[in-house]
């Protein structure tokens, strides 16, 4: 079934369901070990990987950087100054 689907769709499904979904898991999982034996380099990075799935997070950091007077499209990350 999944060849019968267009590229397109295919790749619409795949980063609107599989990525989110994995950054879920990669946060519970986090959760769950750092319950078992507390913050690693593991749960680190796993949080980090489910933070770089959630759209939400994006978003956050997007407004963040907009309202520190980020130019959006800066590869610098430097402030924009007007004269």
């Amino acid at each position: 079934m999944w060849a019968l689907l267009s590229t397109r769709l295919r790749t619409w499904l795949l980063f609107a369901v599989a990525v989110p979904l994995a950054g879920v898991v990669a946060r519970s999982v986090a959760r769950r070990i750092e319950r078992r034996s507390g913050p690693s380099r593991l749960t680190r990075a796993l949080h980090t990987a489910g933070n770089a799935a959630s759209r939400r997070d994006r978003r956050d950091r997007r407004e963040r950087r907009r309202d520190e007077g980020h130019s959006p499209g800066s590869a610098t990350g430097r402030p924009v100054t007007t004269a």
